[in-house]
């Protein structure tokens, strides 16, 4: 029972770091924070996880080669990215991030650059990180580490039960919008976006080139991105409202005592 909350906090920490890592890289990438990603609601990337755990089991045997270590990584964690993307488009009828802009791509789903970055990260885990947090969890006692475990996965499982419910009633609902003219098609999209605001607005700053593969999917995604920056407005205004009828009142409680 040790060994498996050992290994799950392993992909839960690993998750973790993962989405730290995105939101660094994007925010470079995109001369501006970032703080969105991942498919979750938590703050945390599944995929680095299984990478993390894929190097884990297989790669550790190759410590004394560098060239085949980093090579494996290369290859298992492309499969990895590759397989994810593939099973998600299947499943949500969308396209969640795409290379094909880039330089030596495999059907936009994995590229070069990244490829070559998760072998460097394969070779920084097997040398660096895992010895590290293998040694600082070897010091947390047994039954503690369990408990947390146990609590993480509790959440972690209801974050993906509460999300992948969420995106499917969204596939459902987008993907019947049958509409012609932009009018119709944003009507029908305001309505959706009233319901789920929260997670669709983290869903697209997480995936800013998402692409439906359902029929008025390229109609869909910039009405929703349209309304969204109308329901950005709103919520500004209406902070901006509140600042202002919380100052009218402040002075008229004063004037009261």
């Amino acid at each position: 029972m040790y060994h498996i909350c050992f290994y799950f906090f392993m992909f839960y920490c690993y998750s973790i770091m993962g989405w730290l890592v995105e939101c660094l890289s994007c925010s470079l990438y995109n001369h501006k924070f970032v703080h969105d990603r991942g498919f979750l609601i938590g703050p945390y990337c599944p995929i680095y996880g299984c990478g993390a755990m894929y190097m884990y089991f297989f790669l550790n045997r190759y410590y004394h080669d560098p060239i085949v270590l980093f090579i494996m990584a290369f290859v298992g964690t492309s499969l990895i990215e590759y397989v994810t993307s593939y099973i998600m488009e299947k499943l949500f009828k969308a396209r969640w991030w795409d290379y094909s802009e880039r330089r030596f791509n495999v059907e936009g789903r994995i590229c070069l650059l990244n490829s070559f970055s998760f072998g460097v990260l394969g070779m920084l885990f097997i040398y660096v990180l895992n010895p590290g947090f293998t040694f600082l969890v070897s010091k947390i006692p047994h039954i503690v580490l369990m408990i947390i475990s146990l609590i993480l996965f509790i959440s972690f499982l209801a974050d993906i039960i509460l999300s992948f419910s969420i995106m499917t009633k969204l596939k459902i609902n987008l993907s019947n919008i049958r509409k012609d003219s932009t009018s119709d098609i944003d009507k029908e999209v305001k309505n959706i976006l009233s319901k789920h605001t929260f997670y669709l607005h983290k869903l697209f700053n997480s995936f800013p080139k998402v692409k439906f593969s359902f029929p008025r999917g390229e109609q869909i995604l910039v009405s929703a991105k349209k309304n969204f920056n109308n329901f950005d407005h709103l919520r500004k205004e209406r902070k901006q409202h509140v600042k202002k009828l919380k100052q009218e009142i402040h002075p008229i409680s004063k004037k009261s005592e």
